[in-house]
């Protein structure tokens, strides 16, 4: 069976927080959460099972150094993959937010349709 990659980009901690938690359910299939601020597009290829978690940021905002991110995030990280090949791929997404506390951040205006 294929192994599991698990990727984060967090500014507070709270996305990685839930992706070590995640890490742990399917037991010895998914390898350790990495932060994609640590990673290179190699190691997140090598996987053919991904989940990808991330903070909400604004009304489609990616999280990053535009966003207040100091250490960066998704913005840059998926920089290096504009030439990648993703087909084929499981990707399982997950996203977090919190409208009380980071309210200038949270896609709280969006309207629904």
């Amino acid at each position: 069976m294929n192994r599991i990659g698990i990727f984060f980009g967090t500014d507070s901690g709270t996305t990685r927080l839930m992706a070590k938690k995640m890490s742990k359910k399917p037991g010895d299939v998914a390898d350790k959460p990495l932060n994609v601020n640590r990673t290179e597009a190699s190691e997140f290829m090598g996987y053919d099972a991904l989940i990808v978690g991330t903070p909400s940021y604004g009304e489609g905002q990616l999280p990053g150094v535009a966003t207040g991110v100091q250490q960066g995030s998704w913005e840059e990280f998926l920089l290096k993959l504009e030439n990648a090949d993703m087909s084929g791929r499981r990707v399982a997404l997950y996203g977090l937010g919190n409208q009380d506390k980071y309210t200038a951040q949270f896609g709280n205006n969006v309207p629904l349709v």
